[in-house]
């Protein structure tokens, strides 16, 4: 009974730690004040290229981050990441707007600057209907020898809004 009761002790040990996954960064924005602005100097590190503002809001008993109407709209976040291994970004958006064709995001995953800037991986969603959530996954591994890498979420039309709530970065 007792060598029963070790291999069991064994197998559901090693079953848990192969499938665990390390929450790098996890944000849901309920624990900030109305009003935070995501890409404000010194704030959550998260930069608005194009002068693009990210506010949070409360929508009944939510709190999300709200873009710029601005044409290019960017939100960006840089990780130190481990090379070689895998992470599975996940981010809920959503589109506010009545032109189907503006309501475009993209996702995609980059190391390097400027012209040396590369892309791991990439994703676009097309909403349907405005107003409506799309949870947003990407999965990808660092590439060796490097470690800085970027999360950048884009949208390219004038006059739309983009949401983004249960903002997750998971190492595999």
């Amino acid at each position: 009974m007792k060598i029963f009761f070790f291999q069991s002790i064994l197998i559901l040990f090693f079953s848990t730690s192969l499938v665990s996954q390390e929450i790098v960064y996890d944000l849901n924005f309920e624990k900030l004040n109305v009003g935070t602005q995501l890409t404000k100097r010194g704030g959550l590190k998260f930069q608005g290229w194009n002068k693009s503002e990210w506010i949070v809001k409360q929508e009944n008993n939510n709190k999300i981050a709200t873009s710029s109407e601005q044409q290019k709209v960017f939100l960006v976040k840089q990780f130190d990441l481990e090379p070689g291994a895998s992470y599975s970004w996940n981010v809920d958006t959503r589109v506010v707007n009545n032109a189907a064709w503006k309501r475009k995001v993209n996702f995609s995953v980059t190391y390097g600057v400027g012209d040396n800037a590369k892309k791991i991986a990439e994703s676009a969603t097309k909403e349907i209907k405005s107003n409506k959530w799309l949870s947003n996954k990407i999965d990808f591994v660092v590439p060796e020898n490097q470690t800085k890498v970027s999360l950048i979420i884009f949208r390219f039309a004038e006059g739309a809004k983009v949401s983004i709530d249960n903002y997750k970065l998971v190492k595999l």
